[in-house]
């Protein structure tokens, strides 16, 4: 299901699965889903599916193996992607299977990720499959081959074939141009129910998305436009060493060089996760720093701690200008009406709780906030509380808490720096643009540093975001489609940061 986020994908799959069990199709089976809606599928379940058993699977390795052994006594397990990693043996040996739920599939749009691999092994043990995505097609066009490789192999075929008919690459492999869209979108018919933003749009809220540049203190400038220089210096050395060609930032902790080429890639990553730091809060980097430096830590940048060393981290501010650009403008939109409510997302975990305390002293509203290390159950009482608690206006999450999550309580959604993945954003924006949203319109805003790698960033999700509306709906025109970061498109990239 390619239905647009916000769409109804749960309420539909639910649907779906209620009408095979009433014709004694199905009995028992699983959703897979992020942790951060575990419990939220639970309340869809019974909402939608009110006759039904369900379980979540949750807890320590003994509790989970408890839940998946009595699965039989349950329509739905619901179960996080990495229970087929850490509890492979126990569902490929307890787990009884009539229907599969993927949840965000594109959880499984890696090829050689171990969870892809058992999720497509767990998939032919039963003829139903279902697939929950509003962007399956999030960086490149292999992702969608990939997501129909549990949903049905035999529709697109084999990899070979489906590269020759749909993609055109230069002689490093990298998509040039994407070519028989309309055959594509033929093919898919079959096997993907679709619905994009503008077949449901009289249902969704208005959307109403601004751009914020702020211009950034001159410390911080100085010192980005200083690790913008190491980094064009990290390029020249990697294309040196033969890296030419090969590099995709968005694959980079995956990839597979070795040796000089490999360390040259690291400096490469290194860098350029400084420049989105630095714009994102100077703090970052100095917390890098002292992670690094700290014997006991294994955590840290060495390149931070050498910005550290050369002293080029001293007399950098707390307050920031476009930390108090933020503040403003939340508290402005908590005076303006006494329902409005904000979403805010930050690639950081530290900067998400610098944000919290500035905006604690300064909005006065209580706020939630949700990362990756927090449990299934304190970020299911984090969202009830957002949405149903008049005092909490303030939701703060890493993308960790993007992927499925009904926040239509929210008014406003500030993204205060960028994801590489262009539907990462497209996953942040749809916690409030929502058929079920509280409000007519909604306001998306997206802050950058003006003249820095966000801005640069922002640009470019516009362009992924484009690619992957072709592959679905066919609007392409044909004259672009790089999706991915060479060397030499990076150093393009950085030409204008």
């Amino acid at each position: 299901m390619a239905m647009t986020m916000g769409s109804g994908k749960t309420a539909t799959s639910i649907t779906a699965v209620r009408r095979l069990r009433r014709l004694r199709r199905v009995d028992r089976g699983c959703v897979f889903a992020p942790k951060s809606v575990k419990y939220q599928w639970a309340r869809e379940i019974a909402k939608w599916d009110p006759r039904a058993s369900v379980q979540v699977i949750d807890g320590d390795k003994r509790q989970r193996t408890f839940g998946i052994q009595r699965s039989e006594y349950f329509n739905y397990t619901i179960l996080h992607y990495q229970c087929l990693v850490n509890d492979w043996e126990e569902i490929t040996g307890n787990l009884r299977i009539d229907f599969i739920i993927l949840d965000e599939v594109t959880a499984i749009k890696g090829f050689t990720a171990k969870t892809s691999k058992r999720a497509k092994l767990l998939g032919r043990h039963t003829d139903h499959r279902f697939g929950l995505s509003g962007q399956p097609v999030e960086n490149k066009p292999e992702e969608l081959f990939s997501v129909m490789q549990f949903i049905d192999p035999e529709v697109l075929g084999g990899f070979h074939r489906f590269d020759r008919a749909f993609i055109t690459r230069d002689h490093w492999g990298k998509p040039k141009r994407y070519k028989n869209l309309p055959t594509l979108q033929r093919v898919m018919e079959p096997a993907m129910f679709r619905r994009s933003r503008e077949d449901i749009a009289e249902w969704l809220p208005e959307r109403i998305e601004i751009e914020v540049p702020v211009v950034l203190d001159a410390p911080v400038m100085k010192l980005h436009n200083h690790i913008r220089d190491d980094l064009s210096a990290a390029i020249d050395t990697a294309i040196g060493l033969g890296a030419h060609g090969k590099f995709d930032v968005l694959a980079h902790y995956g990839a597979t060089e070795h040796g000089e080429q490999m360390t040259a890639m690291g400096q490469v990553m290194t860098r350029l996760l400084a420049m989105r730091m630095i714009s994102s809060h100077p703090h970052l980097l100095r917390l890098s720093a002292d992670e690094f430096d700290n014997p006991l830590s294994k955590q840290g940048s060495e390149y931070a701690s050498t910005l550290k060393a050369q002293g080029l981290l001293d007399n950098l501010p707390l307050h920031t200008e476009k930390l108090d650009a933020l503040v403003e403008m939340v508290e402005q939109i908590l005076d303006e009406d006494r329902r409005h409510k904000v979403v805010i997302f930050s690639y950081f975990k530290p900067t998400l709780r610098i944000l919290q305390a500035q905006l604690r002293s300064g909005a006065q509203s209580q706020s939630v906030l949700i990362d990756g290390t927090v449990t299934g159950r304190q970020r299911d009482h984090a969202i009830q509380s957002f949405n149903t608690d008049p005092q909490c206006r303030i939701f703060l999450s890493s993308d960790a808490g993007a992927y499925g999550v009904d926040l239509n309580q929210g008014s406003h959604l500030v993204s205060y720096d960028l994801p590489w993945s262009g539907g990462a954003l497209a996953q942040r924006v749809a916690r409030i643009d929502r058929t079920n949203s509280a409000f007519s319109s909604i306001q998306i805003a997206y802050m950058y540093g003006q003249g820095t790698i966000e801005e640069r960033m922002y640009r470019m999700l516009a362009q992924k975001m484009r690619v992957a509306r072709a592959f679905l709906d066919g609007e392409f025109d044909g004259k672009t489609g790089g999706i991915s970061l060479d060397l030499e498109s990076l150093r393009e990239f950085l030409d204008g940061a």
